[in-house]
């Protein structure tokens, strides 16, 4: 069915029922591959931060800004995939010991559900949908937030964002 199915987990409980609903799709479609995607706002343990702006606040609503720029707002964006090993080590940190991720690894692994397990540092939706097109994910899974009203307005949905930019089709679970 599906070759290979990313899911965005964050343990809120919106992700937790589509980790559910990815155990099913697993289950029926036994040749697709599954990588578990985890997306926070810290880079690296000393990276400069502005305190006082939401990071996702700031990087979801400020053309050209990212992470990276918190500490230095009036610093040049720069649209820079990173394409080196070099370079994709800088946004990547040990899967296996960021807790969310261990939390689903604990989870699928009763199901005989193997994937593999990626923490990236950014903005959740447009990391998402990043990864999802350099691993060549046919379908990325993500939870409803429930946000709704000003909440939804201001901070907006990761949900609402990756199915408007993805390239793949992506799966939207409440």
């Amino acid at each position: 069915m599906y070759r290979h199915i990313l899911l965005a987990y964050d343990e809120t409980d919106g992700s937790k029922k589509a980790l559910d609903e990815v155990t099913k799709l697993m289950k029926s479609s036994i040749d697709s591959k599954l990588t578990v995607l985890h997306i926070s706002e810290e880079k690296t343990a000393n990276a400069s931060r502005d305190n006082f702006t939401p990071t996702h606040a700031l990087a979801d609503t400020s053309p050209g800004f990212d992470n990276q720029y918190m500490g230095n707002p009036s610093a040049p964006p720069v649209n820079k995939v990173p394409t080196t090993e070099e370079d994709r080590h800088e946004i990547r940190t040990p899967s296996s010991t960021h807790p969310f991720l261990v939390n689903a690894r604990e989870k699928l692994s009763p199901h005989g559900v193997d994937a593999n397990f990626i923490h990236l540092s950014g903005s959740e939706a447009k990391r998402i949908c990043e990864y999802a097109k350099e691993i060549q994910a046919d379908l990325v899974v993500v939870g409803s937030s429930g946000k709704s009203g000003m909440k939804k307005w201001v901070l907006g949905s990761v949900s609402e964002k990756v199915t408007q930019h993805c390239e793949s089709s992506v799966l939207v679970v409440k």
